[in-house]
């Protein structure tokens, strides 16, 4: 039977393919020439070359002090060749950026088109849903940040077709294509390619159910064909991925939350190609994807996005075709799995049967469910397409005008593409590093591989004053082991937590100069770099002047060679940090350098053995060992062993052999979250307490997983009432001052404070009193201290023996005396 959807062509495959070349590559090469995006790794623009020698390892020692990376091997191919080839051919690195979105772009609307072939259509129903694929919002989530992840995106129409032609045809041509398309696209997350692989399994399932091509044999047949060979193509990244997951640290525990990521996952924006959470956050500077303004906030703008999604729905209604129910069905599952979880309080069954899966190991690795959008986009623009195809077969004479017309509204709904706006200012650096930057990276690298670079201060993500990179700039201009603190903890528990001890002391101002060059031998640095060009108000890092004052004040540290105009670091105008720090901060403090390198006096090297005598058995932590270097207790060439990883017998050994034993109150039973660098840590716990209810965001770094709360520093509490609550403060950052205890401290001015920033529905606070106590009245005052927008609104009071009542609280309970 004849395809109802397949006519006569109002154009050469060539002119389509032409037109979406000029579409998706001309407005990119005319944007912002001469700035780079900060986008997926920062050391793909700045020396591919290097990055692509050091892939193949999956051992990284420009990361935290040294861990086991899967992502470096993902820019094996394509990303590390791409750059590579255009570097050698002196494409400026801007450009090749350019056309390396451009392409992203044109593949993925060619892709629909091989689809659409493969599927008998011809005509206007092409061209409109080649146009709605490859220009959908949902690019714009990915595009200037993190452009890898969007590569199964570009891939889904093309694994779709060949998953056609696999079950069509015998042979191993389409299933050597499928696997080939696979190892180019996935390399890098494996999460968007499964969720993206689930359009080729629901094919498989419709050609033999729904659209009854094949019988179940064909398919499993065809499936097999495609697994034998995709399997070994991209044994290679899997391999990384499975010794990441095995041996370093488990990353996703300490990246965003799945109830974070399904925060802003409704149907309605999901079905526009919209949903995923990093498109809607904000910070002090302005949104994190700054387009994202004008798609929540510009009427015209959310109107035109919403009229394809009507329109794609109205294609389903009005068209009839053999496959039609498997792009709908394409449409239910993608925004299903994109709603996933949300919403996270008092969802319906589905969504607590996604809430629970992701909080299995597995399912942590699967909570970025929003990367289910492109099965949506997808299945929107292909029934989008068959009602045009079919008013087109209807009225012959609207064929032209309705697809150009699509094109148009394609191209109209993402603005930023036409508006220059691909390039954020948020996320942009010039194409050339700043020349103090490259000198000071010559200055480190010669003096050889026997020590590494510390870099100091930590910061969130790596934006500096002249631009932003995300990455820290310097492991991708030397060869030199290097570490700086970033958000998420790297390497091992252990050594994550000492360097995150060290540079907390310095992000909260409370560290002692003492502990610096102490600290850079035990981290094994030859050198310490100042960096003092960041845009430090954009995440609250050390105020420059400041800092340079205290590092100057650093014993141990030779005289630094410096790097870079010392002119003002001044923040944006409108963002001004005139607080406390600044009341406090001496006026004559000299301007530092952009760039310092200080030596370390007596550095040890990376490589050392030490003896077994005289070792120094530490009961604490990383917080204990920055302490004692403060305190002039170890000076960094120590054999430091901690006690809670040891039984007693080892400890018992260590002591004989002329060892001793430095007690800390370190190494605490307390919270830990990774949203910032600052105030990371929470309020000391009681051996057996904690909260009320699971925090996702407390994800606690298993220093010593195998011992117990005995080898921690715990809180007894001598007080007559236990305090607990579901939470305290708010979800980004940790506030011991506003933690349960102090609802019940006899001091009027401090309180418990929760739910900041979120929702307070449901959270509470348990007193209970240690030994019995009678009385005829409780009185229970609310916080004073500071405006409030929310109360407690109801108390319950329960009885040794089993009986309760609840009391309603009213205004009186927010005044002294209380109610």
């Amino acid at each position: 039977m004849r395809n109802p959807l397949a006519r006569a062509s109002t154009g050469t495959s060539l002119k389509l393919h032409g037109t979406l070349a000029a579409v998706a590559y001309l407005p990119l090469l005319l944007t912002r020439p001469g700035w780079v995006s900060a986008d997926t790794k920062t050391y793909l623009y700045l020396d591919p070359g290097r990055l692509m020698s050091r892939a193949w390892s999956m051992w990284d020692p420009t990361i935290g002090l040294g861990t086991v990376t899967h992502q470096n091997i993902g820019y094996l191919w394509p990303m590390g060749p791409f750059y590579w080839v255009t570097e050698r051919l002196g494409i400026p690195d801007w450009a090749s950026q350019r056309l390396w979105w451009g392409t992203i772009i044109f593949a993925a609307g060619a892709g629909v088109a091989y689809l659409l072939r493969v599927l008998g259509w011809r005509g206007p129903g092409v061209v409109a849903a080649v146009y709605v694929y490859a220009l959908t919002p949902y690019i714009l989530t990915l595009v200037s940040r993190l452009s890898a992840i969007l590569l199964p995106f570009s891939a889904l129409p093309w694994l779709v077709a060949l998953t056609i032609q696999t079950v069509r045809h015998k042979g191993w041509r389409h299933p050597a294509l499928f696997a080939l398309v696979v190892t180019t696209c996935g390399s890098v997350n494996a999460t968007a390619l499964l969720l993206a692989g689930l359009g080729p399994v629901l094919w498989l399932v419709h050609s033999v159910w729904g659209a009854r091509e094949v019988p179940p044999r064909t398919a499993v047949l065809a499936a097999l064909r495609i697994g034998v060979l995709t399997l070994p193509t991209s044994a290679w990244w899997i391999a990384g991925l499975s010794v990441q997951s095995t041996n370093g640290i488990d990353i996703l525990r300490y990246t965003e939350t799945a109830e974070v990521v399904s925060a802003a996952s409704v149907s309605h924006e999901v079905l526009r190609g919209l949903g995923y959470w990093f498109f809607y956050g904000t910070d002090r500077l302005g949104p994190w994807i700054e387009p994202s303004v004008g798609y929540t906030q510009w009427l015209p703008l959310l109107l035109l996005t919403y009229l394809i999604p009507i329109a794609g729905i109205g294609g389903a209604v009005i068209a009839r075709w053999r496959h039609r129910a498997y792009f709908v069905l394409l449409v239910a599952l993608g925004t299903a799995l994109a709603v996933g979880a949300y919403p996270w309080d008092e969802g319906p069954p589905f969504a607590r049967l996604v809430q629970a899966f992701q909080g299995t190991d597995a399912g942590l690795a699967m909570r970025s469910l929003p990367r289910a959008v492109p099965l949506v986009v997808l299945g929107m623009a292909v029934l989008l397409g068959s009602g045009v195809a079919s008013l087109a077969r209807r009225w012959p004479q609207t064929a032209r005008p309705m697809a150009i017309g699509v094109a148009v509204v394609a191209v109209l709904a993402l603005p930023p593409l036409w508006l220059q706006q691909f390039v954020p200012d948020n996320l942009r650096r010039p194409a050339e590093v700043p020349e103090y930057w490259q000198e000071a990276a010559d200055h480190v690298d010669a003096a050889g591989n026997d020590t590494r670079v510390l870099v100091v201060p930590g910061t969130d993500f790596a934006s500096y004053r002249w631009g932003n990179t995300v990455d820290p700039i310097l492991p991708g201009m030397i060869d030199r082991p290097s570490v700086q603190r970033e958000l998420i903890p790297y390497g091992s528990p252990a050594s994550a937590n000492l360097l995150n001890a060290f540079d907390l002391r310095l992000q909260e101002r409370t560290a002692d100069p003492d502990a610096v060059a102490a600290i850079a031998r035990l981290l094994r640095a030859g050198d310490v770099l100042v960096q003092s060009d960041l845009q430090y108000e954009r995440f609250n890092t050390p105020r420059p002047r400041n800092f340079w004052d205290f590092v100057l004040s650093a014993p141990g540290l030779g005289e630094p060679a410096a790097f870079g105009p010392d002119d003002p670091n001044v923040t944006i105008e409108d963002v001004q940090l005139d607080d406390e720090v600044l009341l406090v901060t001496d006026p004559s403090l000299p301007d530092p350098p952009a760039v310092a390198v200080f030596p370390v006096e007596d550095p040890v090297p990376l490589v050392t053995a030490h003896s077994m005598q005289n070792p120094l058995v530490v009961a604490g932590d990383g917080a204990g060992l920055v302490e004692a270097a403060g305190a002039g207790l170890i000076d960094g060439t120590e054999l430091i062993r901690y006690s809670a990883s040891l039984d007693d017998d080892d400890v018992a050994a260590a002591l004989d052999n002329e060892g001793a034993l430095l007690l800390t109150d370190s190494n605490r039973k307390r919270g830990e979250r990774w949203t910032t660098v600052r105030h990371t840590r929470g309020y000391t716990e009681t051996a057996n307490g904690g909260a009320l209810e699971e925090d996702a965001g407390d994800n606690r770094l298993p220093v010593f997983p195998d011992a117990g709360t005995e080898t921690m520093t715990v809180v007894d509490r001598s007080g007559d009432i236990d305090a607990e609550a579901t939470s305290y403060g708010n979800p980004i950052t940790f506030s011991p001052e506003e933690r349960p205890i102090l609802a019940v401290d006899g001091d009027p001015q401090t309180a418990w404070r929760a739910a900041a920033f979120s929702s307070s529905v449901g959270e509470r606070i348990e007193l209970t009193l240690r030994r019995p106590a009678t009385t005829d009245q409780i009185r229970l005052l609310q916080p004073i201290k500071g405006p409030a927008t929310r109360f407690i609104t109801e108390v319950r009071l329960r009885f040794d023996d089993g009986t309760s009542f609840d009391v309603e609280l009213t205004e009186q309970s927010r005044v002294q005396p209380g109610q």
